[in-house]
């Protein structure tokens, strides 16, 4: 067998309490989801390659069982940089990507180790490819004989794992198998304009924070204290309506101008954090906006906050930059599409929290369930936190 590796209306209750425990059911639902985690995995002894389209370029993720290629190779297969270097000579000396005329695409390699993800370990390598000049960038033949050549059993899927311009119909499209007697495969994505391009990001950025369970509890922890006003170190009045509407906009305007800031600087300035610290400062924010939503922390500057922390937000949005493409017009494209489909799914979650925000600051239990609520979403990000950091 074959594995492909690879993210009603509430009715206004006069006691407060049928509403305070439908919401609570709620985020104790939504909380349970973001527990829900996978983790990529090749258990399979044949090879894998996925190819990510961008305008101007395409994002290659290949894998080689270390065992297979070990074997076929007799190279060492370790992390030394001499054994790195063989390997990579090896692997572009058995491989090529070529426009229809039969002109090489040009082969960067971004990053090669030997690693282990799960199951046995492999040779893992991230490539850049650009097609020679005038050649199209959505068209293209993948020539593959690594290991194959000296072992004819085995093979290697080919896979579109996306494309931003054209899209693509399923979480990954298998392309096919190079095999020993069939060493290439075409790949040939169509034609694709800026219009597709800006839908796709558009469906992107709002996938992607639809999916970014800490993004929005951070957001919505730091909307629970929208309608109420801070009294030392307690919450201990309510907004007028017209203040709590002000209130969530300044929130929810900071935080888009901060996690656009970064992701512009990744983009066209190469901005880069490593993972671990980026995810650690977005769990860190929401365990921050959690205990503010129980006792007032920064009262007042709520804005601010949410600003700071969207600069942090915007540098795990930014890992996705690299597909956006190479010309300042196509990224600068897909950046509007990919913000614009955050701020609707922000602007959503805003439009059916604020009434539910508005009955729970006036219930007569709505300080003990705001409190819960904050509880849970800090114990959320403690759990995220401790991941994170490699403590659990």
């Amino acid at each position: 067998m074959i594995s492909i590796r690879k993210p009603r209306t509430l009715r206004h209750d006069t006691s407060g309490s049928g509403t305070i425990e439908r919401i609570v059911c709620a985020v104790a639902a939504f909380l349970a989801l973001c527990w829900a985690t996978s983790a990529p995995a090749h258990l399979t002894p044949n090879s894998e390659i996925s190819l990510d389209f961008a305008p101007g370029a395409v994002k290659a993720d290949v894998i080689v069982p270390q065992a297979e290629f070990g074997y076929a190779t007799g190279l060492a297969t370790d992390n030394r940089p001499e054994s790195l270097a063989a390997a990579r000579a090896a692997v572009l000396r058995d491989m090529a990507v070529l426009a229809p005329d039969g002109r090489r695409w040009n082969i960067v390699v971004d990053r090669i180790a030997f690693e282990q993800i799960a199951g046995p370990p492999d040779l893992h390598m991230n490539l850049t490819l650009t097609p020679p000049e005038g050649a199209s960038d959505r068209l293209l033949r993948w020539r593959w004989q690594v290991v194959m050549r000296q072992a004819p059993s085995h093979f290697a899927l080919l896979m579109v794992g996306g494309d931003l311009a054209g899209g693509t119909r399923g979480e990954r499209e298998l392309v096919g198998a190079l095999t020993a007697t069939r060493p290439e495969l075409v790949v040939d994505r169509g034609h694709a304009g800026m219009t597709g391009l800006f839908a796709n990001a558009f469906r992107l950025g709002a996938h992607h924070i639809a999916q970014g369970y800490d993004h929005l509890l951070f957001l919505l922890a730091l909307l629970l204290a929208a309608p109420l006003r801070a009294a030392g170190r307690r919450w201990a009045g309510e907004r007028t309506g017209r203040e709590t509407f002000r209130a969530l906009a300044l929130i929810v305007t900071a935080f888009t101008i901060g996690h656009s800031t970064t992701l512009v600087l990744a983009a066209f300035l190469g901005l880069r954090l490593p993972a671990q610290p980026v995810e650690a400062g977005i769990a860190l924010s929401v365990l921050v906006s959690a205990i503010h939503a129980a006792r007032p922390v920064f009262p007042g500057r709520e804005a601010l906050v949410a600003g700071l922390f969207g600069l942090v937000h915007g540098l795990a949005f930014a890992t996705l930059v690299g597909n956006f493409g190479l010309g300042a017009a196509t990224r600068a494209t897909a950046i509007l599409g990919f913000n614009l489909g955050i701020e609707a799914v922000q602007l959503a979650v805003v439009v059916v929290a604020t009434p539910v925000l508005l009955v729970l600051a006036r219930s007569r239990w709505g300080a003990k369930a705001r409190v819960a609520l904050a509880a849970l979403t800090g114990v959320a990000a403690l759990f995220w936190l401790a991941e994170r950091l490699g403590l659990s």
